[in-house]
This record gives C-alpha cells, structure tokens and sequence, in this order.
C-alpha cells in the first residue's frame, strides 16, 4: 500500500547548509575554517541563515546570508556537494546535532500540518533524537556505493549546470557534460 502525500526530508542537506554557511564566512573573513572558529555566536547566526517554507509552490529550505541567498533543492547536488562542504562536515555536525534536529521537527510539523507524511532519513545518530514510535533503518552492505553516489550527484549537478538554458539536450550533449565533470573530479 502506498503512503499519500510522502514528503522526504534529509538532515544531510541541513548540515551541509549549516556547513557551507560556516565555510563561506571563513572565506569572507580572510581566516582558516576550523573547529576553533564555531563558536556558540557563529552556530546560532548560520542557523539563523536558514528558514523553511514553501517557495515556488512547494516545501524547501533556503540559505540567506553571508551573501548566500539560494534555495537547498536548487544547490543540493552543486555547492552543497563542493568537496569544501564535505570535507568539513563532521566538523560542524559535531557541534549542531540539537540545532539540526530542532530545525528538521519545525519542518516537519511544517509539512505534516500541509497534509503531509514526512519521512526522515540520516544518521543513526541524529535520528535517535526525533521522538516518533515509527522507525526503521536501511543498511548497505558496501559503504563505498555512498561515495559513488555522491559523485555521481556532483557529475549531475555540474552536468545540469552547464545545460541550463538548453531546452532539449540531447543525450550526446548529456553524455559530454557528465564526462567532463568526472574529467574535473579526476586527481
């Protein structure tokens, strides 16, 4: 039996924008990102970067601030997935659990109150704080398929970059952007 009106929600993009937001004012400030610089002051203002509603017809979370002004469904697979969000996320994930799950249970309500049945997926860790009598977890047997799909999702999003305004590509012109973004991940 399928449930109506399921509505996905990832913590992941949460901290990743929580991430990006701490990385870019690093940049802007001339200093190294490092655990040193997350302060309860800096932790709160990232948060407070972050607000979800509906825009454009539907539920999604938007990253205002530090020049930053964007919507999370339109980055998930682009700048949240740049290699200097990824690198630093357990650094920022480390210190914002609570934050993460507060942000995620407003949404939540947000959606379910829209008629919505919201299933949340994300670590094992940060889920152990959502109170529901509904749970269940998924396993993979190989780890490494995660970071072939996180690959792909960057080949995709720079592919779907370099296409955008192309009313039809074709297949072969999919094909070229996707192997020139492995091209530029490739050490």
């Amino acid at each position: 039996k399928e449930l109506p009106n399921a509505v996905t929600w990832s913590n992941g993009n949460v901290f990743r924008s929580l991430t990006l937001l701490a990385v870019t004012h690093c940049e802007q400030q001339g200093i190294p990102f490092s655990e040193e610089v997350l302060t309860p002051q800096l932790l709160k203002q990232c948060v407070e970067c972050l607000s979800f509603d509906m825009y454009g017809g539907k539920f999604d979370t938007r990253i205002r601030g530090f020049g930053l002004d964007m919507l999370v469904s339109e980055v998930q697979n682009t700048a949240l997935k740049d290699p200097k969000v990824g690198k630093n996320i357990p650094t920022v994930a480390k210190w914002t659990q609570g934050e993460v799950v507060c942000f995620a249970a407003g949404a939540a309500e947000k959606m379910r109150a829209a008629g919505c049945n919201v299933l949340v997926e994300g670590r094992e860790q940060t889920l152990n704080h959502v109170r529901t009598p509904y749970r269940f977890e998924l396993t993979l047997s190989d780890p490494t398929i995660i970071g072939a799909r996180r690959a792909a999702q960057r080949m995709m999003g720079e592919a779907q970059k370099a296409l955008k305004g192309v009313p039809n590509p074709t297949p072969e012109a999919i094909h070229t952007q996707l192997e020139k973004a492995l091209n530029a991940m490739a050490p």
